[in-house]
Parts: structure tokens; sequence; C-alpha cells
């Protein structure tokens, strides 16, 4: 996909300023330009990448859910959100070069998809139905 606008690389609105971004999910944000496009969609997979913005950043903005691969060390304990934000940095330096941006983001309950939290309920679910029985 190519981005034909000019957005400044130096500047993201606060979270709360993204229109669609779920401020209960963990999620990670950069401006968009062709590069950080291509960054974000590799660093981003499995998850969808989306494009907002609003009041002077009109389709400036990128987001996406952070991959849970993101949120837990190789000892499966979960990081520290400056640690997974750092991660996701890196990745999107070391996938396309780009050495200076500003990014943001925020890690809630260190889960970015709905399927391990579903998972987590049908697990109690079932133990709670066992219990009963």
């Amino acid at each position: 996909m190519s981005v034909n606008r000019t957005c400044d690389h130096d500047a993201l609105p606060d979270l709360q300023g993204i229109p669609g971004l779920p401020m209960d999910r963990s999620v990670f944000v950069i401006p968009n330009w062709n590069e950080s496009y291509v960054g974000m969609t590799k660093c981003c997979a499995p998850n969808e990448v989306h494009t907002s913005g609003d009041y002077g950043f009109e389709g400036c903005v990128l987001w996406c859910l952070i991959p849970d691969s993101f949120l837990k060390g190789r000892d499966g304990k979960k990081l520290e959100e400056a640690a997974v934000l750092s991660d996701m940095s890196h990745c999107i330096r070391d996938k396309t070069g780009i050495s200076r941006y500003i990014s943001g983001g925020q890690v809630k309950n260190n889960a970015a998809s709905s399927r391990t939290t579903l998972l987590g309920v049908g697990v109690w679910a079932l133990v709670a139905v066992g219990l009963l029985v």
C-alpha cells in the first residue's frame, strides 16, 4: 500500500485523540508514511494495521493491536509496558531501517487478542461447571 499524504514523522496525538483506537487493549501507534506502514505490517502481524487520526492528524496515524508474541518474554512471563513498546519500536527499525521516529502505545492486561481472553474465560467456565457437577 502506498501512502500519498504528508504526515509529520515527529508528531502523534494523545492516544485518546485517535478515533477507533481501543483504549482497553494493548496497542502500538506510529506516524503514517510508506516505510512506517511496511514496518507496522511486518511487526504487527498477524494483527491488522489501521489508519486513523483526527484534528490535524487525519490519516496520519497507524495503529495495531500488539501481537501476543511481544507481550511475553522467552520465559513466558509478562513484560513491562516499557519493554513491550521498546521491542515494537526495535522491530520497526529492524524491518525498515528507519532510525528516528516517534511512537507510542499502551499495554493493558498484557493481552492483545481476544482469543487469549476468551480462552481464559472458557477454561474458568469449564472449571466452574465441573465444580457444580
